[in-house]
C-alpha cells in the first residue's frame, strides 16, 4: 500500500535514531513516537508531516522512516 495523506503510520525507531535527522536533534524520543499512530498532514517530496494523537506540533520525517499501522 502506498502511503498518502490521511493515512495512519508509525514511525520506525531503528531508522529514525540512525538517521542524519537524529544527529542534528535531541534524541531523548517521547514514548509516543514509535507507540501510537500519527496521521499523515502532508507530503512533499521524500518528507511526510505527521501530527500524532497527543498535543504536540506536527513533525516532518523522511517517507522511509514511516511505515503503514497495521
Amino acid at each position: 500500500m502506498t502511503i498518502k495523506k490521511g493515512s495512519l503510520v508509525r514511525v520506525q525507531r531503528e531508522r529514525l535514531e540512525n538517521s542524519l535527522e537524529a544527529q542534528a536533534n535531541d534524541t531523548r524520543w517521547s514514548s509516543y513516537v514509535f507507540e501510537s499512530p500519527a496521521e499523515v498532514l502532508e507530503i512533499r517530496g521524500d518528507y511526510v508531516q505527521l501530527k500524532f494523537r497527543v498535543p504536540t506540533p506536527p513533525v516532518w520525517l523522511r517517507l522511509d522512516q514511516v511505515e503503514e499501522w497495521a
